[in-house]
């Protein structure tokens, strides 16, 4: 059995940092000759481990939502770029 694996990867580089009672998460991706930033804040009020864990996780679910986003844009304007 030949192996011809065609898979391609990435990784989505995620930075978390804290600020005036605001979290903020940063998620980077390089994909061929692009590089995409996806940004997300998270408001709260922070008065446990619990709840800045929390807030961590929705900066972090905020960014790559966003980061989704502009892929989905950027596709999309290749599409219509390549149909003419």
């Amino acid at each position: 059995m030949e192996d011809h694996d065609k898979t391609k990867h990435s990784a989505v580089l995620i930075a978390v940092d804290e600020d005036a009672g605001q979290t903020r998460a940063t998620a980077l991706l390089s994909w061929r000759s692009t590089a995409l930033v996806g940004m997300g804040v998270a408001r709260m009020d922070a008065g446990t481990d619990h709840a800045l864990e929390l807030r961590d996780e929705l900066a972090v679910a905020r960014a790559l939502s966003n980061l989704a986003s502009q892929i989905f844009a950027t596709s999309i304007s290749e599409i219509e770029a390549a149909a003419g």
